[in-house]
């Protein structure tokens, strides 16, 4: 303030110099001088109060900007690594979808090597001990080898409703394909359908028959095309 004030205060000296010796005039020409200073001083003040705070706000401003430039940064890597976790997700579901494309291809080649059969009691769709047993001997013939699917198979036999039946049936292919699952067979090398009462084995006019009907078949079925 006091070096924009040095340009008006010395030319009020020389105009006073200049002037004829009088002290009425000289207060007279002070006076004058004070009235065009006085506002200047203030518009002065005013203008250095707003540069300030003007330059506040710059700097709350910066500081703004540089927290959105760090947010969006972290937001950046943080996309990125999402993009690279789905690039790989895609990646293995592409090379499953692969496989499994192989297979159907192929289906055509497969054929029947076994079947081995496991039976239910009446209106269940829990394994027993016998099932367990020949499905365990199954999953380790299977273990290690390659080039074959498992078609499950469930059935009932010809009591009950058949929608009833129908879901008895899957429910009991499903039981098999979890215990085959748990023991480490892939999953794209099964596929599970209940028939209901449907393709019946033996007469279901007798106990014997009926319980040989209550059944889920696993059909072995391999390809000379290794997959």
């Amino acid at each position: 303030m006091t070096s924009r004030r040095l340009p008006v205060l010395l030319f009020a000296i020389v105009v006073v110099s200049m002037l004829p010796a009088g002290c009425a005039t000289k207060k007279y020409v002070r006076h004058r001088i004070d009235e065009r200073v006085a506002p200047l001083e203030n518009r002065t003040g005013e203008l250095e109060e707003t540069s300030r705070r003007n330059s506040a706000d710059i700097v709350r401003l910066d500081g703004e900007v540089n927290e959105a430039r760090a947010r969006a940064d972290k937001a950046q890597v943080t996309a990125d690594a999402a993009t690279v976790k789905a690039a790989d997700a895609s990646a293995k579901a592409d090379k499953v979808n692969t496989r499994v494309d192989k297979l159907v291809e192929n289906i055509d080649a497969y054929t029947l090597l076994k079947t081995v059969t496991v039976n239910f009691a009446v209106n269940r769709d829990v394994l027993d001990e016998t099932a367990i047993s020949e499905l365990g001997t199954l999953v380790g013939e299977l273990r290690g080898k390659k080039g074959y699917v498992l078609d499950i198979q469930g059935y009932t036999d010809s009591t009950g409703a058949d929608r009833k039946n129908m879901l008895l049936s899957d429910r009991r292919a499903r039981a098999v394909y979890q215990y085959l699952a748990e023991s480490g067979v892939p999953l794209f090398r099964m596929n599970l359908l209940g028939f209901g009462k449907g393709q019946p084995i033996a007469e279901n006019d007798t106990r014997e028959g009926r319980a040989q009907n209550r059944r889920v078949e696993v059909r072995v079925m391999v390809t000379q095309i290794r997959d």
